[in-house]
């Protein structure tokens, strides 16, 4: 008998615990997140992240004030400082209740990042930024699929 699959995952640490719901055939992993300064990361199994497959990481980070958007313009800066040949496009994600600053930015058949920072509100002090990293190419519908709906789960309970 399988067990069933539990609704969300809870993630914590020291000063925050979010919850985020697993997307159907993606893993989710806090001992692994470690490598990848995350606190949760997410892949569609284990030898894909070997293999270089798609890899959605969730961190909870200090905010320093409620403008999110700053830091994921200092993000984009960063990256146009490394990579010359970098572009950037605008990703639309949602939350019902939080803020969200994304946008994706690449270097055709390097690397392709989706990043979204989420503003949970002024009760709390911690965000959380999802990024999903590719290797040499853009993300599947199903990988853009799971990204959005992790962002959409995402809820703060502490921080």
């Amino acid at each position: 008998m399988v067990p069933a699959k539990m609704n969300s995952l809870l993630v914590y640490g020291d000063g925050f615990m979010f919850s985020v719901k697993e997307p159907d055939g993606w893993e989710g992993n806090t001992e692994i997140a470690k490598k990848y300064s995350a606190n949760i990361i997410f892949y569609m199994k284990t030898d894909a992240i070997k293999k270089a497959g798609a890899l959605i990481q969730v961190y909870s980070f200090g905010k320093q004030d409620e403008k999110t958007e700053n830091d994921l313009a200092y993000d984009i800066k960063e990256y146009k400082d490394k990579y010359k040949n970098l572009k950037s496009q605008v990703l639309l994600v949602s939350h019902k209740e939080y803020k969200c600053f994304s946008a994706t930015v690449f270097v055709a058949n390097d690397f392709y990042q989706y990043t979204a920072y989420i503003n949970p509100g002024i009760k709390f002090k911690r965000g959380l930024s999802v990024a999903m990293n590719i290797p040499k190419r853009p993300a599947t519908e199903g990988e853009l699929k799971a990204f959005r709906e992790i962002i959409a789960s995402l809820i703060m309970l502490k921080g």
